[in-house]
């Protein structure tokens, strides 16, 4: 497989303000894939959007105007990668590593070619840490099996219980390490797996078995508590633009 083909890049050359740009949906559904370590989705995603990198005239030179394109891209998937989970020092290391190597790099064929693999290689590293982060052992157990049980209706006791400790010191041990309440934990990352799910076109309910929500209402008002929005609006602003 050609990595450098899947992505696609046009450069703007007038009309609009919103045509010289890449459109903030496409952004999100690009960049949510390296958010969850996705590389099955992204793929899809480098192979089936049309146009995916827009982007206005930046420099005369055609060189130039992909590594620009490129660092900026490598930049907002870097972001996301710290959101999927990856710690800030190894994020900035390869965005450092990867813009020098872009900056050596002489003609697009190779720059469209490195980004490809580089934003792969990033989210394999996200999925790589969603399964082996870098916590204390009943905080991994912990981790681990809320990421096996999605599907299930998890609650702290349980968690507690597959752990062999008390749901108080597991709660105490998880927000120290964490940083974020251990019940309020489970419900965002079984959010995040339904925008992942909103995007390839879920309905609610199929995403309510998906994820253990007791039913739509609830999942609604969850949603809408963590994201300040429904899931209806989430759709509308994932939802590819002709």
């Amino acid at each position: 497989m050609n990595i450098g083909e899947l992505v696609t890049v046009k450069t703007a050359q007038g009309g609009a303000l919103d045509e010289k740009h890449t459109p903030y949906s496409a952004e999100i559904r690009l960049f949510s894939c390296v958010q969850q370590g996705d590389v099955g989705a992204l793929l899809a995603q480098l192979k089936n959007i049309d146009s995916l990198i827009v982007m206005g005239r930046m420099s005369e030179d055609d060189v130039m105007q992909y590594k620009y394109m490129a660092v900026s891209t490598i930049t907002l998937a870097t972001r996301y990668a710290i959101q999927g989970g990856i710690s800030e020092a190894k994020a900035y290391d390869f965005s450092d590593r990867i813009i020098k190597k872009i900056d050596t790099l002489t003609d697009k064929d190779s720059i469209l070619m490195c980004l490809g693999l580089e934003i792969i290689n990033l989210t394999k590293e996200v999925k790589k840490n969603k399964k082996q982060p870098v916590f204390s052992p009943h905080v991994r157990s912990c981790i681990r099996y809320i990421n096996e049980h999605l599907a299930d209706r998890i609650s702290v006791e349980c968690v507690a219980i597959h752990c062999g400790i008390s749901a108080d010191y597991l709660s105490q041990i998880f927000k120290k390490e964490i940083g974020e309440n251990l019940s309020s934990y489970i419900l965002r990352q079984k959010l995040e797996k339904a925008k992942s799910l909103l995007s390839r076109g879920k309905t609610i309910k199929e995403i309510c078995a998906e994820i253990g929500f007791s039913s739509p209402s609830y999942f609604g008002t969850v949603f809408r508590r963590f994201y300040n929005m429904t899931p209806s609006d989430f759709v509308k602003l994932t939802k590819q633009e002709p």
